[in-house]
């Protein structure tokens, strides 16, 4: 008979209030003490990208952009901790193609990557962290492969992956092991031989070959079986995969005298957890103390049974349990842990959020209201931080099982080892069958943030090497010119746009540091120095950057390059005589310009990519000038440069009586620096092109492209992060280091009528995206926004997370004719 054992004491909160276990058991006490030191000093945060499109396919041309959400702590809260979040895009051999940092407030921040067209075709990857989640042995990184196709006849990167002879298959006995005499549940895995689950079947015989248990795989190579193990026996399975392969494999050995730990969430409204011990563990093990510890969202529960009985049961009530990972331990007496198991409970607590349009059919090109609500599980209207995409599903049909969400990411993947395939199938459509399947993800692909063994031993790995980032700072070393440290030199830094003067004094190594600024990419500064002695002629190295980390291939199985990326590519190409496109951001018009290069004949950063330019300068042209404005004076056609300021002839307005050149936009290595730059603060030697945007072709950018865009490359061998630097005059320097990264506003056409632009089709794939979408008192919001040229499906998609951390996610279809 089953003993029941009490379930009446609650969960331990660990972030709320000073209310501890009051166990009387010393080891209890005391691994929970250890796990509310590891949970309060080292809490952990995770970045979550929401991206423009729903698959992870692009073409080299188009903009990637996204939304970035990062959470503290087991509850899923936006973060208070980190105020800065580094965005990389990586392509082959680890090549750190681009960076970027966000500035984050209240846990959200969004930015973006031009993807040049003369990218290579291939699978690239993009990397979001915060320097906080350093700290963690197993640091909580974002990572997401992107497929780029292109239409420029570019090669594909070959893919450095390896594949197995044959399928494999992997067993995992529920809470670690399995023990004779007792019923005994097995998860196992089928691995195809690229990596992704595969189908299964066949039979579990013992060593005298008789049949004891069936095998046949639920979803994507997964499921479980159950059987007694009978002593001195031993079992292996006979199976065929899906590919007809057919092999053999052993299971684990049974204990001859153990316990096992079972837990079962069928039941939507509880846990059930059984613990059973066989008759020689029982025998000799019988009164002494069992510990039970489930840990569950930043809480723990601890409960402490006497071995009384062959079979314990608790059923645990999940009101209350937030949706996500449940971690169940079994301590012996002294501490030693037994078993354990993780499940995951799924509850009626995630954000309800509706969307709607005002009707459900449109015309091409017509303008859309996108209506949006958002409210808590129990109806009442919040405020959140959201993001929304819309776009054309008839170019490439959306998988929802497939898709890496808010959801499946959060709560899911992000706390398990190692690659889940199709994650969101196990939220798209709860049902009894897929929490089965669930379940059995759990068995075979558990991770734990910590191990109690671990813990009560003090061998946790978390550290606190890196502090939370939140600010910019502006340091460096002042030398004489004879190389010698200059101690107690006076260092004055200005913003160019204006603002406070900052004063410091080098130390007695010469080093200087301004720090807690907080500023944009692009922005100029100019620094002056004077000695102690009242002297100016001081040499500045400014430092670079901390080293980002090293880049690790936790993914290699959805590192694969996928051909929907060249469906997309395939509706560009044949579009590709004139084009909107609000993948590019705004109208692209391939018009013939005298005299620019073609594609594929040089490097760009160019958003509209190599050959749509009114003019490109080699930098083997001017890399022996003084200073670029020199260099590219007189080479660049219709171009003056008042004070190293581009701006073009054209570009004349007329202010008190008075004539003024309208400065230029100045992109450099494709982050828009801004319009009155000084270009002489970039070395010509580092300059590989410089390109010369007018009229359509500046068009690209926007209203800041209206007056023309001077595009300049730098010639490669890695991104730039320093601080871009020029000595103007002794002492005096102007200085662009690299801030906080200002995210492009995605452009749309707007349509009067359904009257053409410029008689040009528009074939966008992302129609519409808005990564700043809050709530009002009701929970709502209203968005406008209008049609492209496609017919068919067009797809909405809304994610966010509310003030309390609740998560939320919500699909709407709506046809365009």
């Amino acid at each position: 008979m089953k003993k029941i054992l009490s379930a009446a004491a609650v969960f331990l909160l660990f972030f709320q209030t000073s209310a501890f276990s009051q166990n009387d058991n010393a080891m209890l006490t005391n691994a929970v003490s250890k796990l509310k030191t590891l949970l309060n000093d080292h809490p952990i945060e995770k970045a979550y990208l929401h991206f423009d499109r729903p698959y992870p396919y692009y073409v080299a041309g188009d903009m990637v952009y996204f939304k970035a959400y990062v959470t503290m702590g087991e509850r899923h809260e936006l973060s208070k901790i980190s105020g800065a979040l580094h965005v990389d895009l990586i392509g082959k051999d680890d090549n750190l193609l681009q960076s970027i940092t966000l500035q984050l407030n209240n846990g959200t921040g969004w930015g973006d990557f031009a993807l040049p067209d003369t990218l290579q075709k291939g699978s690239y990857h993009i990397r979001a962290y915060t320097g906080w989640m350093r700290n963690n042995e197993r640091p909580y990184f974002f990572d997401q492969y992107i497929s780029v196709s292109s239409i420029n006849n570019v090669d594909l990167i070959a893919n450095n992956t390896t594949q197995a002879a044959h399928p494999d298959l992997q067993f995992f006995p529920e809470g670690g092991n399995m023990v004779t005499d007792l019923p005994s549940k097995v998860a196992f895995k089928a691995i195809s031989t690229t990596g992704f689950g595969i189908n299964v079947k066949g039979v579990v015989v013992d060593n005298e070959n008789k049949e004891v248990a069936k095998i046949s795989s639920w979803h994507l190579g997964m499921g479980a079986f159950g059987f007694i193990p009978e002593e001195g026996r031993t079992y292996k399975a006979k199976v065929t995969f899906a590919n007809g392969f057919q092999n053999t494999y052993n299971l684990p050995v049974a204990e001859s005298k153990g316990i096992t730990l079972a837990v079962n969430t069928d039941d939507p409204s509880k846990v059930s957890i059984e613990i059973k011990a066989n008759k020689a563990y029982y025998h000799e093990n019988q009164n002494k103390e069992l510990n039970l510890l489930i840990y569950h969202g930043g809480s723990v529960r601890t409960i402490t049974a006497r071995l009384d009985n062959e079979v314990l049961g608790l059923d645990l009530p999940t009101v209350g349990l937030g949706t996500g990972i449940l971690q169940v331990t079994l301590l012996s007496q002294t501490g030693v842990p037994l078993n354990e198991r993780l499940a995951f409970i799924q509850n009626q607590d995630l954000l309800n959020l509706s969307l709607n349009t005002n009707k459900p059919t449109f015309a091409k090109r017509e303008n859309v209201q996108l209506n949006f609500n958002a409210k808590n599980s129990d109806g009442k209207p919040v405020n959140g931080s959201f993001s929304v995409s819309v776009v054309d599903e008839s170019k490439v049909l959306v998988d929802e099982n497939s898709e890496n969400t808010i959801l499946s990411y959060l709560l899911l993947t992000s706390d398990l080892k190692g690659y889940v395939e199709k994650p969101n199938y196990y939220f798209a459509n709860v049902t009894k069958n897929t929490r089965a399947e669930l379940d059995a993800l759990m068995l075979t692909q558990g991770y734990r943030r910590f191990v109690w063994k671990e813990l009560l031993n003090n061998n946790t790995a978390a550290t606190t090497a890196f502090s939370p980032e939140h600010d910019i700072d502006i340091s460096g070393l002042a030398k004489t010119r004879a190389g010698i440290p200059a101690a107690n030199a006076d260092i004055t830094l200005i913003a160019s746009s204006g603002g406070p003067v900052m004063n410091t004094v080098t130390d007695a190594q010469g080093r200087f540091r301004f720090g807690k600024m907080q500023f944009e990419t692009g922005t100029q500064f100019i620094l002056k120095t004077r000695s102690a002695s009242g002297k100016n002629d001081i040499v500045i190295t400014f430092d670079s950057p901390a080293t980002g980390p090293a880049i690790d291939h936790d993914n290699p199985i959805d590192a694969g390059y996928s051909g929907n990326a060249d469906i997309l590519a395939s509706f560009q190409s044949n579009q590709r005589q004139g084009l909107i496109t609000a993948s590019n951001t705004v109208l692209l018009n391939n018009d013939k310009v005298t005299g620019h290069i073609r594609a594929a004949s040089y490097r760009s950063s160019n958003l509209g990519g190599s050959g749509h330019a009114d003019q490109v300068i080699s930098g083997d042209a001017i890399k022996n000038a003084p200073v670029l404005s020199v260099g590219l004076n007189g080479l660049a056609h219709g171009v003056q440069f008042p004070s190293g300021v581009p701006a073009l002839n054209t570009g004349m307005i007329l202010s008190q009586g008075s004539q003024s050149l309208v400065p230029m936009l100045v992109v450099v290595d494709g982050v828009e620096i801004g319009r009155g730059v000084n270009i002489d603060v970039i070395s010509p030697v580092n300059v590989e092109t410089v390109e010369i945007l007018k009229g359509a072709n500046a068009a690209i950018y926007g209203v800041e492209g209206g007056q023309g865009v001077m595009v300049i490359t730098s010639r490669q061998g890695g991104v730039e992060t320093g601080v871009v630097s020029k000595k103007m005059s002794p002492g005096i320097y102007s200085i662009v280091p690299k801030g906080f990264y200002k995210a492009r506003e995605f452009y749309a056409p707007q349509y009067n009528a359904n009257q053409p632009v410029n008689n040009l089709p528009d074939q966008r794939t992302t129609i519409f995206w808005k990564p700043d979408v809050t709530t009002d008192a009701d929970g709502n919001a209203t968005f406008n926004f209008f049609n492209a040229d496609g017919t068919g499906t067009y797809r909405v998609e809304v994610e966010g997370i509310d003030t309390k951390g609740n998560l939320g996610r919500q699909v709407y279809h709506y046809q365009v004719q």
